[in-house]
């Protein structure tokens, strides 16, 4: 995911924003820690418009 937003070159709070979730989220996410939910995953995914797979892959 960090990849994909860098590529994009938006920060963390503005992907959060995005995605309408926590800027906690987006960082916990990044860290590896803790284990979103998927509609969490989903909501990143479309912000990012990459697919949900593309996404899981990063």
């Amino acid at each position: 995911m960090r990849v994909e937003r860098a590529r994009l070159n938006i920060s963390q709070l503005k992907l959060a924003e995005m995605a309408d979730v926590s800027l906690d989220t987006i960082n916990m996410i990044e860290r590896g820690v803790g284990n979103p939910r998927l509609c969490t995953i989903i909501a990143i995914a479309k912000a990012l418009n990459v697919d949900l797979n593309t996404l899981l892959q990063l």
